[in-house]
């Protein structure tokens, strides 16, 4: 099996070490920086609003995995679901309470309201279209299953 991971930069450390304990198990594994190889709006960086999928392309065209988990809901989920791979989200945090809160506190001026927009609809696509969610715990687990029956 081949597990292709494309993680967050705040999270890579760890989804590392996972890939590594993976590889020594025999299951052959690749991480990447999710940004570097399929972004789009809403980015910080806005150079990377019109980038394509060339570069995605090429990363499932050369290690051709049999799987993809991602540690967030942006771009390189949504490219993973348009190559009709197997798609499994690691869920970190109470996603939709975020986005409940960010709508009332940061993201009030329009310019963040339509990144949070975007986000929001990133992230329906991808829990709708995932093979699987993985919650990292029970608590997340009884929440998901609320939000995405």
């Amino acid at each position: 099996m081949r597990l292709l991971i494309g993680g967050s930069s705040s999270f890579i450390f760890h989804l590392k070490e996972f890939s590594d304990t993976l590889n020594n198990l025999g299951v052959e594994s690749k991480l990447v920086f999710d940004a570097d190889y399929y972004d789009g709006f809403p980015s910080r960086k806005i150079r990377n609003w019109l980038q394509t999928r060339k570069k995605f392309n090429k990363l499932i065209d050369e290690f051709k995995p049999d799987a993809v988990l991602i540690d967030r809901q942006r771009h390189f989920g949504i490219g993973t679901l348009k190559a009709k791979i197997p798609l499994f989200v690691l869920l970190r945090g109470h996603y939709w309470s975020e986005l409940y809160w960010n709508k009332r506190t940061m993201y009030k001026p329009l310019h963040k309201r339509l990144a949070l927009w975007q986000w929001d609809k990133l992230g329906k696509e991808i829990f709708n279209g995932a093979t699987a969610i993985l919650p990292i715990c029970r608590y997340l687990e009884k929440i998901t299953n609320e939000y995405v029956p």
